[in-house]
């Protein structure tokens, strides 16, 4: 079973709210302020975390998206390949914004949605004269602790991951910054658990294959909790950045992590189960690692995310087994065939693609998906595939076709994440609305799961 997420334009934008490790597309320069005026302007400040958390990492001198560079002045100022980013004192008329809304294409962030009260912070900076404060750009000194984030908007509960217990019996979902525990009956749901000890939103989720734990990712941290009674069983503090991806070995010992700090590559380790202790750890990506996947045979490991790229890992040493170049954009989600010969990738250029892991040569592409295609799942050796894409539409593929075969039951809002049951009787996609909704195998929604009582 994979889990896949994920995280661009409408659905990856809302994929990580508060210190996030993704580009704005487009951002400013304009005079830069004295001391003095950047102690007196608060809204300048939020401003420019606002671009130090969601653009600075992609526009640097390292990595100029856009032949954007926004960290000096002149080079902000030079603007990038789509123009100048701002018309001082006219939000409606700079590019920013534009792009910052949900229908916007393109869209930016890539990989998030900005909240509406993010959007109107940088509306009334850049009608207030856009002050410049370069030194709030830092984003390697103002890297927070997950202690230190504030609390979450109202009623912000976004389904960004979850994961189906081995028997098929629970479903974990991340609502919002608390975990809650589905019951899955035959007709109807109930409520087992709710797990609390995130303050950012849970981006990542994992069920060991024994059954006996769940391991819960947030911003710089994993929570592992204990099945039996909901205890917690350990605690990983101190991660670079957001945990983007989780994933146990097929044996339940080890437990497999993926985060990387503002601006820096995308990390994987490998951890003991039983005592949290590290075994391995070694840069996958450049930036975001956004889904992995176990290999059907529990012996190696694929990763892929911002760099547009499908790396394969030996799980025994961290070695590098094979790379393939995938996307034009980056990669949300990843499957494998249950007989580990081929690897199924989506991405934010809206395309599905099917890999010979062998040849690493493509099989097909499939295109005809209107947004990112944020989740996939593999249910059968057979050639169906069922995605879904931030549209809130699910739809089934086939390992040859060009497009989507046949489309199921929309979802009311974006799906960031989707998983299926061991028998691919039953598919689970999460939400922007903080509702799960679950289909049936021919395509009919017959639960939402609601993470309020």
């Amino acid at each position: 079973m994979n889990l896949t997420r994920t995280q661009t334009p409408s659905r990856l934008a809302k994929r990580l709210a508060k210190p996030a490790v993704v580009a704005l597309g487009f951002c400013l320069a304009w005079p830069t302020a004295t001391a003095a005026e950047a102690a007196a302007s608060p809204l300048a400040k939020r401003a420019m975390h606002l671009l130090r958390d969601h653009c600075v990492s992609c526009h640097n001198p390292d990595k100029t998206k856009g032949d954007l560079d926004l960290t000096q002045r002149q080079t902000a100022l030079a603007g990038g390949g789509e123009g100048p980013a701002f018309a001082e004192g006219n939000p409606g008329g700079s590019l920013l914004i534009q792009f910052l809304k949900p229908d916007s294409d393109p869209h930016m962030p890539p990989k998030k949605q900005l909240s509406d009260d993010h959007i109107a912070t940088l509306s009334q900076w850049i009608t207030a004269g856009a002050v410049w404060l370069p030194e709030e750009l830092d984003v390697k000194k103002q890297a927070a602790t997950a202690e230190e984030l504030g609390d979450l908007p109202g009623g912000y509960r976004p389904v960004f991951a979850l994961a189906l217990s081995p028997d098929d019996q629970r479903l974990a979902a991340g609502h919002g910054n608390e975990v809650i525990i589905h019951g899955l009956g035959e007709k109807k749901s109930s409520r087992l658990a709710k797990l609390a000890g995130h303050r950012d939103v849970v981006q990542s989720i994992a069920w060991s294959p024994d059954g006996k734990h769940l391991a819960t990712g947030g911003y710089r941290k994993v929570i592992l909790w204990n099945t039996a009674d909901w205890t917690r069983a350990g605690a990983l503090n101190g991660l670079p950045g957001r945990v983007s991806a989780l994933a146990f070995s097929v044996d339940s010992q080890s437990l497999i992590t993926a985060s990387n700090a503002p601006g820096g590559a995308g990390e994987v380790a490998l951890w003991n189960t039983s005592d949290l202790v590290k075994r391995l750890v070694w840069p996958a990506h450049e930036g975001t690692v956004f889904a992995i996947a176990l290999a059907p045979d529990g012996q190696s490991l694929a990763t892929a995310g911002e760099d547009q790229l499908i790396r394969f890992w030996n799980l025994t040493d961290g070695s590098q087994l094979k790379q393939i170049e995938a996307h034009s954009a980056p990669i949300l989600s990843l499957a494998f065939k249950p007989d580990g010969k081929s690897i199924a990738s989506g991405g934010a250029d809206k395309e599905l693609k099917i890999w010979d892991t062998g040849t690493r040569e493509q099989k097909t592409l499939i295109t005809g998906h209107p947004g990112n295609v944020a989740g996939i799942a593999w249910p059968a050796k057979d050639a169906t595939l069922i995605t879904a894409c931030d549209d809130g539409v699910v739809r089934v593929c086939t390992e040859t076709g060009k497009r989507p075969t046949k489309s199921w039951s929309t979802a009311a809002d974006l799906l960031h994440c989707f998983s299926v049951n061991s028998d691919g009787s039953a598919y689970f996609g999460g939400g922007d609305n903080g509702r799960v909704y679950v289909w049936d195998k021919k395509g009919a929604i017959t639960l939402t799961l609601d993470g309020q009582k």
